[in-house]
């Protein structure tokens, strides 16, 4: 889901911000947003994009997902034999009785070699589509327990009678509710597989993230490959996100004045094999042209900050490097990567500024 710390800072820097979603048409809801990110989705500066649309099948899918999410001990059975697992576990088939197989079948897809890559983009998008379920009901149980912690509080300052600190029932289950290493790297096998063999190409060569593991994965692989390292191109300073009834009018402001700066990162994401140091010195350190406009727009008193950082990984296929570098099964290449032309990618990372 959207969330405001990650989208504020970046639509300072860039017009638009394509957020990815698992199927096409399938914004969230606006009861779902903050109230900042409704703001930015109404003014058009996050874009929601789909790079495998289902087309005719869309609607199946969405059945599928509701009857999933309010149907669940129908399908309990069905989900067992259901090779999600197949995204970390390659040498398992779909049995005839799983979901998918029987959601292909009625299709009428012959070819083997597509039937496979379908089955593929089906399993990744159910994937994604049931983790957004587990993360909603997460922050719902989130909500309920800190309400709950609230009144268990009370009731432990008026029983406790030393400074021991008392179990807590409501910190237990909190600590126990966050989502695993294991889901993230299965989240990202199949967002890869999305982006690389889908059928709509996300018309992007900047991508950004707030995994520090998917960005150390990335160079990694990159560096395995072409014996060299990601180029650093730039750490940029940006404010925190926070609710705010004048964000229009201060983000056209700040952009005014800093128009100049945001062409100059525009120079240097577009040709970073030759970036003018005139241009960096001015963006970069805490006294730079940038930091000043910053402070000025965005006083540090008032708002958080967080650090962008670019890296240029030149000469490869975005697909290739995403599917490559987050898993996938031998033969994912045979069915239906498209190996265009090495274009490079530049990938950055968000962080809070007490995280670097």
């Amino acid at each position: 889901m959207p969330r405001a710390e990650v989208l504020f800072p970046l639509v300072q820097v860039f017009e638009q911000v394509v957020y990815l979603r698992p199927v096409e048409n399938d914004a969230p809801v606006a009861a779902d947003l903050s109230p900042l990110c409704r703001e930015m989705v109404d003014l058009d500066l996050v874009r929601f994009d789909c790079p495998a649309p289902l087309l005719d099948n869309r609607d199946r899918f969405v059945r599928l997902v509701h009857d999933l999410q309010h149907r669940r001990d129908d399908y309990a059975g069905q989900l067992s034999h259901l090779s999600l697992a197949g995204l970390g576990n390659s040498g398992k088939t779909e049995t005839k009785s799983s979901i998918i197989s029987t959601l292909l079948k009625q299709t009428g897809i012959q070819e083997e070699e597509d039937e496979q890559r379908v089955m593929l983009l089906w399993q990744a998008r159910l994937l994604l589509k049931l983790g957004e379920i587990f993360d909603q009901e997460q922050k719902e149980l989130q909500e309920n327990l800190e309400r709950i912690s609230v009144k268990e509080k009370g009731l432990l300052d008026e029983l406790r009678k030393d400074t021991e600190q008392p179990f807590s029932l409501s910190k237990t289950i909190t600590a126990n509710s966050d989502k695993t290493d294991s889901q993230s790297r299965l989240r990202l096998k199949a967002w890869s597989r999305l982006f690389a063999l889908g059928s709509h190409p996300i018309a992007s060569s900047v991508f950004i993230t707030t995994n520090r593991d998917a960005l150390d994965l990335l160079s990694e692989y990159y560096e395995s490959v072409h014996d060299k390292q990601p180029q650093k191109i730039l750490n940029l300073l940006l404010p925190g996100g926070r609710e705010s009834d004048t964000f229009a009018e201060q983000r056209t402001a700040f952009r005014n004045a800093a128009s100049d700066l945001i062409a100059a990162i525009h120079r240097m994401l577009e040709n970073p094999e030759s970036i003018n140091e005139e241009d960096r010195s001015s963006l970069n350190g805490l006294d730079c042209n940038w930091a000043t406009l910053l402070e000025q727009h965005y006083p540090a008193a008032e708002n958080s900050r967080c650090t962008l950082s670019l890296y240029s990984l030149p000469s490869v296929n975005p697909g290739r490097l995403f599917l490559e570098t987050f898993g996938r099964d031998e033969d994912d290449v045979e069915k239906g990567l498209k190996e265009d032309r090495p274009t490079g990618v530049i990938f950055g990372i968000l962080e809070d500024q007490a995280e670097n």
